[in-house]
């Protein structure tokens, strides 16, 4: 395959395309460990995401960033529909252009359905190495799309302790699949189904929930189920948790304080955020402390951030070429 010419011509890399690279699951942690460290040290560009909600409970939004420690610049414009498994749809899509920092011009357009699953996985191993207890043993995810999979593949490799995960999901044949289809890739954890959410959050020093996203919730998990220490992960926002649990936190954390303000600005977070702690790049960087006692109830709300979309393209785009993958299209 011939290389684009620069302002005349784009690399279209398709969802099986940015597979085929064959980044792995290490190599995605390496990847935005430097974006949260990048980010974390405030050497970046991002503004707050922009978006338009054309139904209930839906999104899409405009995500740029500037990371020059990578050489990464570029948008994603994604979207999030909870109802597309109706259509026999995965709730979650988006496409990527990667750009030229030197010129402005669009160097490739990507799939990046496949990047948010597995950055957002990411940034919660990552969290989960600085604030989960060093002794997890047993953790629950919540959801079993498409982020509550990739979490269930992420935590083995950060919680070297771990022996088991609980899965729950209103659908109980989905969560039935996941631990069937996964346990062969993770062998050396104990994958089980959950039967209610109950069951999935005592016990567990870890809990990651990944469901849908809504307005007006109707958080289902009680504060007297976590257990003491626990480091929970939304990447729902509080849809799940009550306010009660969010507030007596010791160390209450987001990905982007601009982000979380612009959300609430829409309607999401309708209590508002807890005394913050940090953004977790600042934590990733060594810029604040992460855990510092077995006792500490941490809670670390992960969105996601055009910084770690725009690492990760870059490095797929640069991998692409030397492979020749994709296919060139004309400006």
């Amino acid at each position: 395959m011939k290389r684009p010419q620069r302002g005349h011509e784009v690399l279209y890399l398709t969802q099986q395309d940015v597979i085929d690279v064959g980044l792995t699951g290490r190599e995605i942690l390496q990847l935005v460990r430097v974006a949260l460290t990048e980010h974390g040290q405030k050497r970046y560009e991002m503004p707050a995401k922009i978006g338009v909600h054309p139904v209930k409970d839906t999104f899409f939004h405009a995500m740029p960033a500037w990371v020059p420690g990578a050489c990464a610049v570029g948008i994603k414009w994604g979207g999030c529909y909870p109802e597309n498994y109706q259509h026999g749809l995965p709730q979650t899509n988006g496409l990527m252009i990667m750009s030229c920092p030197d010129t402005g011009w669009p160097l490739c357009i990507l799939d990046a359905i496949w990047i948010t699953a597995k950055r957002t996985a990411a940034v919660t191993g990552l969290a989960c190495e600085a604030l989960a207890r060093h002794d997890t043993a047993v953790a629950g995810v919540a959801g079993a799309g498409v982020q509550g999979r990739e979490h269930v593949l992420v935590l083995p490799s950060v919680l070297p302790k771990l022996r088991k995960i609980k899965v729950f999901d209103k659908f109980p044949e989905l969560a039935q699949k996941l631990v069937t289809e996964l346990q062969c890739r993770v062998p050396s954890v104990e994958l089980m189904v959950a039967k209610d959410l109950e069951e999935l959050v005592r016990g567990s020093q870890v809990v990651v929930t990944a469901t849908v996203i809504r307005t007006k919730p109707d958080p289902p998990i009680l504060d007297s189920w976590v257990e003491p220490g626990a480091f929970l992960a939304p990447v729902d926002f509080d849809s799940m948790w009550n306010w009660e649990t969010f507030a007596r936190a010791d160390k209450f954390l987001v990905d982007s304080l601009d982000e979380m303000k612009y959300f609430m600005t829409i309607g999401y977070l309708e209590h508002g955020l807890p005394s913050l702690h940090a953004e977790i790049g600042e934590v990733v960087a060594g810029v604040k402390p992460g855990r510092e006692r077995d006792d500490e109830l941490i809670i670390d709300m992960n969105i996601g951030m055009g910084v770690e979309d725009v690492v990760v393209g870059r490095e797929l785009l640069t991998r692409a070429l030397k492979k020749g993958i994709g296919k060139v299209l004309p400006l």
